[in-house]
Protein backbone atom coordinates (compact mmCIF):
# COMPACT_ATOMS: atom_id res chain seq x y z
CA UNK A 1 0.00 0.00 0.00
CA UNK A 2 1.05 3.27 -1.38
CA UNK A 3 1.51 6.37 1.39
CA UNK A 4 -0.06 9.37 -0.14
CA UNK A 5 0.98 12.73 0.84
CA UNK A 6 -1.79 13.21 2.72
CA UNK A 7 -1.03 10.30 5.33
CA UNK A 8 2.60 11.63 5.49
CA UNK A 9 1.20 14.94 6.21
CA UNK A 10 -1.06 13.56 9.46
CA UNK A 11 1.27 11.73 11.16
CA UNK A 12 3.15 14.40 12.77
CA UNK A 13 -0.52 15.52 13.90
CA UNK A 14 -0.88 11.87 15.23
CA UNK A 15 1.73 12.21 17.01
CA UNK A 16 1.06 15.23 18.76
CA UNK A 17 -2.17 13.89 19.53
CA UNK A 18 -0.85 10.55 21.15
CA UNK A 19 2.00 12.78 23.27
CA UNK A 20 -0.84 15.05 24.73
CA UNK A 21 -2.90 11.95 25.20
CA UNK A 22 -0.08 10.49 27.56
CA UNK A 23 0.52 13.82 28.85
CA UNK A 24 -2.94 14.13 30.13
CA UNK A 25 -3.25 10.88 31.45
CA UNK A 26 0.12 11.09 33.54
CA UNK A 27 -1.66 14.17 34.72
CA UNK A 28 -4.81 12.69 35.83
CA UNK A 29 -2.38 10.26 37.35
CA UNK A 30 -0.53 12.93 39.58
CA UNK A 31 -4.42 14.76 40.26
CA UNK A 32 -5.25 11.29 41.53
CA UNK A 33 -1.77 10.89 43.92
CA UNK A 34 -2.54 13.93 45.16
CA UNK A 35 -6.03 13.70 46.36
CA UNK A 36 -5.38 10.41 48.22
CA UNK A 37 -2.66 12.89 49.93
CA UNK A 38 -4.66 15.46 50.65
CA UNK A 39 -7.41 12.90 51.81
CA UNK A 40 -5.29 11.59 54.24
CA UNK A 41 -4.65 14.68 56.03
CA UNK A 42 -8.30 15.67 55.65
CA UNK A 43 -8.68 16.54 59.13
CA UNK A 44 -5.88 19.45 59.49
CA UNK A 45 -7.54 20.40 56.34
CA UNK A 46 -11.04 20.86 57.29
CA UNK A 47 -9.51 22.88 60.35
CA UNK A 48 -8.33 25.36 57.41
CA UNK A 49 -11.11 25.04 55.78
CA UNK A 50 -13.40 26.03 59.20
CA UNK A 51 -10.75 29.50 59.80
CA UNK A 52 -11.43 30.26 56.08
CA UNK A 53 -15.27 30.44 56.54
CA UNK A 54 -15.24 30.58 60.46
CA UNK A 55 -19.24 31.66 60.93
CA UNK A 56 -19.92 33.49 58.05
CA UNK A 57 -22.44 31.40 56.91
CA UNK A 58 -22.66 34.04 53.98
CA UNK A 59 -19.61 33.20 52.86
CA UNK A 60 -20.01 29.54 52.66
CA UNK A 61 -23.44 30.05 50.57
CA UNK A 62 -21.40 32.43 48.05
CA UNK A 63 -18.65 29.60 47.60
CA UNK A 64 -21.24 27.25 47.47
CA UNK A 65 -23.64 29.35 44.70
CA UNK A 66 -19.81 29.90 42.60
CA UNK A 67 -20.66 27.13 40.17
CA UNK A 68 -19.28 28.73 36.93
CA UNK A 69 -22.26 29.85 35.06
CA UNK A 70 -22.74 32.46 37.85
CA UNK A 71 -21.34 36.09 37.59
CA UNK A 72 -21.15 38.53 41.39
CA UNK A 73 -24.96 40.03 40.26
CA UNK A 74 -26.41 36.20 39.30
CA UNK A 75 -24.79 34.53 42.68
CA UNK A 76 -26.31 37.58 44.69
CA UNK A 77 -29.78 37.42 42.74
CA UNK A 78 -29.78 33.34 43.18
CA UNK A 79 -29.36 33.81 47.01
CA UNK A 80 -31.31 36.80 47.61
CA UNK A 81 -28.03 39.23 48.54
CA UNK A 82 -26.82 42.76 47.20
CA UNK A 83 -23.95 42.58 45.54
CA UNK A 84 -21.53 44.79 47.40
CA UNK A 85 -22.07 42.03 50.04
CA UNK A 86 -21.34 38.84 47.78
CA UNK A 87 -18.10 40.68 46.21
CA UNK A 88 -16.30 40.98 49.20
CA UNK A 89 -16.63 36.70 49.72
CA UNK A 90 -16.00 35.84 46.42
CA UNK A 91 -12.49 37.74 46.61
CA UNK A 92 -11.69 36.18 50.03
CA UNK A 93 -12.31 32.79 48.29
CA UNK A 94 -10.01 33.43 45.22
CA UNK A 95 -7.36 34.95 47.47
CA UNK A 96 -7.61 31.85 49.71
CA UNK A 97 -7.31 29.54 46.49
CA UNK A 98 -10.87 28.34 46.57
CA UNK A 99 -12.52 29.52 44.13
CA UNK A 100 -11.31 30.75 40.08
CA UNK A 101 -12.74 32.84 37.35
CA UNK A 102 -13.49 30.50 34.64
CA UNK A 103 -14.80 32.93 31.91
CA UNK A 104 -14.58 36.34 31.27
CA UNK A 105 -16.97 37.02 28.23
CA UNK A 106 -16.96 40.54 27.81
CA UNK A 107 -17.14 42.32 31.32
CA UNK A 108 -18.36 39.46 33.33
CA UNK A 109 -16.30 37.17 35.06
CA UNK A 110 -18.14 33.84 35.92
CA UNK A 111 -16.71 32.14 38.93
CA UNK A 112 -16.20 28.70 40.09
CA UNK A 113 -14.46 26.22 42.48
CA UNK A 114 -11.52 24.52 41.67
CA UNK A 115 -10.73 20.78 42.32
CA UNK A 116 -9.66 20.83 45.51
CA UNK A 117 -13.63 21.17 46.42
CA UNK A 118 -14.20 17.82 45.05
CA UNK A 119 -10.68 16.30 46.49
CA UNK A 120 -11.60 17.98 50.38
CA UNK A 121 -15.20 17.46 49.54
CA UNK A 122 -15.63 21.05 50.59
CA UNK A 123 -18.97 21.57 50.01
CA UNK A 124 -20.15 18.82 51.32
CA UNK A 125 -19.13 19.95 54.75
CA UNK A 126 -20.29 23.54 54.50
CA UNK A 127 -23.66 22.18 53.61
CA UNK A 128 -23.33 20.13 56.52
CA UNK A 129 -22.17 22.53 58.58
CA UNK A 130 -24.54 25.39 58.10
CA UNK A 131 -27.16 23.61 57.09
CA UNK A 132 -27.46 24.82 53.17
CA UNK A 133 -28.31 22.99 49.80
CA UNK A 134 -25.22 22.53 47.32
CA UNK A 135 -26.32 25.69 45.07
CA UNK A 136 -26.32 27.69 48.68
CA UNK A 137 -29.39 28.15 49.84
CA UNK A 138 -30.80 27.12 53.00
CA UNK A 139 -32.65 24.44 53.80
CA UNK A 140 -36.16 24.48 53.97
CA UNK A 141 -37.16 24.85 57.69
CA UNK A 142 -38.54 21.32 59.21
CA UNK A 143 -42.61 21.53 59.33
CA UNK A 144 -44.04 21.79 62.65
CA UNK A 145 -45.59 18.69 63.57
CA UNK A 146 -49.49 19.10 64.58
CA UNK A 147 -50.60 17.63 68.20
Amino acid sequence: MKETRKDKAEEPYQQILHRLAHIEHKVDSIDETNAFALRAEAEKHQETVRKIFGKSKRRAQVYLAADGTRGVVEVAQHLGMKQPNVSPDLRILKEEGLLEIVDASGRQDFWAKKTIDKTLRISKFLCEQYDLKPDGRPNAAPKKKRK
